[in-house]
């Protein structure tokens, strides 16, 4: 298989395996939010986003094991190390979590007086899918082994037999509370987790699990591990810190900005999906010496992720109204779909530089930046509560775009400084793009001049047109690229 077709599978099914999750929660949020009460369904959305942190780390470690893998495929006994060490450091891990989980849990909603008004057990909620997570995680060295094999349509297909069953029970469960619904996401999940370990070992029916700790290899897996993590918790910082930031200072607004977070975050999914699997050709590349090849490559996904976010805000300021009014109402969208529009275009604003990040991931040089993904989640947790606080809940996407122009600004100057392969075309994709899509959007919000928004449809239109050529010639350089590896 040419290395375009298999970057193409690859993505295919990274995309199925992220959506069979946001899928789920596309069909269950609207269910639970008509169905339970807004202190429940915020008291779902704010456990969720524990969930989501104490995931961190699972994630982190699958890309780590992911990276091991792929490295030593030629060599089966070193990719059975890695598997062991990466499964010691993820048990180390889960103890570590599951008891953070019971401290939280009994201060956490302390910080939330609206929890009183409801009979749902928050604490036991809590513990029940932070321990999901937790499972997660313990498990994830597994789900990493197949990526690092290039086999994520094997946890795809998984993934969404799993993620079906738990709809459909949540679906028919959810007049019976949230407690209920919480006990069927912990069970569910088990059940994922565990099919994750019986394929793996189907696979590996000659190698037996013997658990032993390799000093050097573990401390190899620590490491690189640990500079994933500082991205992974930036990342929180600025996607997860919001659903914290919006129940603390504007509650009453936090069941609609979960809801539509949800859609937000199908949106970004797609696109981390469609570039995740990228990492190994650009481990492929780097391991051949050319690493030109690598710049090249990530200079052509930049400039590609930037005008298909431009499409992609433009189609959604129009079909916004529309795809709520189906999923919640016309009532509730006419009320909402400004507020979906600008979160959207901030996040995934965000997104253009992911393929700057895998490169460094490639390379194993992921620290050398650490300090600026850090500095982004601080400076938009920061504004996130000065702009919320005067603004509501729309000040997320205030402080998610101003937060991230910046470090993109830092990014570009840093990356084509140190490149081999020099090209202004990344301040084109960093800057100017992003700009271009802030000044329609605020455009639009700002007047209701018809004069004024059809001026600015034209221009975008024009824009779409030439970025769709580019885009076109783009794709069919990266696969003559890829195609050498």
């Amino acid at each position: 298989m040419s290395g375009f077709k298999r970057l193409l599978k690859n993505s295919l099914s990274n995309i199925i395996n992220g959506f069979s999750n946001v899928i789920l929660g596309i069909v269950i949020s609207p269910v639970l939010l008509h169905n339970l009460s807004k202190v429940d369904f915020s008291i779902w959305s704010l456990t969720l986003q524990v969930g989501v942190l104490i995931g961190i780390f699972g994630i982190g470690l699958q890309v780590t094991v992911g990276r091991f893998v792929a490295l030593h495929l030629s060599n089966p006994q070193k990719v059975q190390k890695a598997m062991h060490q990466s499964l010691l450091f993820s048990l180390l891990l889960s103890m570590v979590c599951l008891g953070g989980i019971f401290i939280l849990a009994k201060f956490f909603f302390s910080f939330f007086p609206e929890v009183s008004e409801t009979n749902a057990n928050a604490k036991l909620i809590l513990i029940l899918i932070g321990s999901s997570f937790v499972i997660n995680n313990v498990f994830s060295p597994f789900v990493g082994y197949f990526t690092g094999i290039e086999r994520n349509d094997i946890t795809a297909g998984i993934n969404i037999f799993f993620k079906v069953i738990l709809g459909t029970l949540i679906l028919l469960l959810v007049h019976h509370g949230l407690d209920v619904i919480a006990w069927v996401y912990f069970a569910i999940n088990s059940f994922n987790q565990i099919a994750f370990y019986i394929l793996y070992k189907l696979r590996n029916t000659s190698q037996r699990a013997k658990l032993s700790l390799d000093i050097n290899l573990f401390r190899t897996i620590v490491v690189f591990f640990s500079g994933l993590l500082v991205w992974n918790i930036a990342q929180f910082l600025i996607s997860g810190i919001g659903t914290f930031t919006v129940g603390k200072y504007s509650f009453q607004e936090l069941a609609g900005f979960a809801v539509l977070m949800t859609l937000v975050n199908a949106g970004v999914g797609i696109l981390g999906a469609m570039i995740n699997p990228i990492i190994q050709p650009m481990i492929r590349m780097h391991n051949h010496g050319n690493n030109q090849h690598v710049e090249l490559l990530v200079n052509k996904l930049i400039f590609i992720f930037s005008m298909i976010v431009f499409i992609g805000v433009f189609i959604a300021w129009f079909a916004a109204v529309h795809i709520l009014g189906v999923w919640l109402g016309y009532l509730q969208a006419t009320n909402l779909h400004v507020m979906f529009s600008l979160l959207l275009a901030a996040y995934l604003i965000r997104m253009i530089a992911a393929p700057y990040g895998l490169m460094l991931v490639a390379y194993g040089k992921q620290l050398s930046i650490a300090w600026l993904p850090v500095l982004e989640g601080l400076l938009n947790f920061a504004l996130s509560i000065f702009f919320v606080r005067i603004y509501g809940a729309i000040g997320i996407a205030y402080s998610t775009f101003i937060s991230g122009v910046l470090i993109m600004a830092v990014y570009a100057c840093k990356y084509r400084a140190e490149a081999e392969y020099k090209s202004n075309l990344i301040f084109v994709s960093f800057l100017v793009i992003p700009v271009m899509i802030a000044i329609c959007l605020v455009s639009l919000v700002m007047t209701q001049s018809v004069t004024i928004h059809c001026i600015i449809y034209g221009i975008q239109i024009a824009f779409i047109v030439v970025f769709t050529v580019f885009i076109i010639k783009q794709v069919k350089s990266i696969k003559n690229l890829l195609n050498q590896y």
